[in-house]
């Protein structure tokens, strides 16, 4: 399966209670958006995941999977990533993209200056940020209005003005 075909939608959090339920760290804009897309497949895109049960508790989404009955089962789930396949989502209208669009952008400073390019966008908690690879290193520029300048996802470039810090 080609990976471009597929989005990151969530990422599993630790197990609940005793019988197999476990959190998802949501990356889609609801749980109602997340729940609609209805197949979830994992890291290597051909495993499946189904949830027999999903329901939200204190803004958390918590899941039951079909064939997972203890915690036990679900723990190996912890840090895995869930995809769905791109072709579930909405086209993006104008201004507007999907994370998977902004890897292989180059990313600009203000000055015209390359500083490397998209390799992947994450979000431990804190907010969405794109990892750039520079040079022989990698750094975490945040997606916020303090950041990002602009995203052209036809040219593929992003341009940045990075807080200090950044770029060090």
């Amino acid at each position: 399966m080609n990976k471009s075909n597929f989005i990151h939608v969530g990422t599993f959090g630790p197990p609940v209670g005793l019988k197999g339920e476990i959190k998802v760290n949501l990356l889609t804009s609801s749980f109602e958006f997340f729940k609609n897309l209805k197949i979830y497949y994992g890291d290597n895109f051909l495993d499946k995941y189904i949830f027999d049960n999903m329901r939200t508790t204190n803004n958390k989404l918590i899941v039951h999977l079909e064939n997972f009955f203890t915690r036990t089962d679900v723990e190996k789930l912890k840090g895995k990533k869930i995809f769905s396949k791109s072709t579930s989502f909405p086209k993006t209208e104008k201004n507007q993209y999907y994370f998977k669009d902004l890897i292989g952008c180059s990313v600009n400073l203000l000055d015209g200056n390359k500083i490397g390019e998209v390799i992947s966008v994450d979000n431990f908690g804190a907010g969405d940020l794109i990892e750039v690879k520079m040079n022989r290193r990698k750094i975490y520029i945040p997606l916020d209005k303090d950041n990002l300048i602009s995203v052209n996802i036809e040219s593929k470039e992003i341009l940045v003005n990075p807080i200090k810090g950044v770029l060090n």
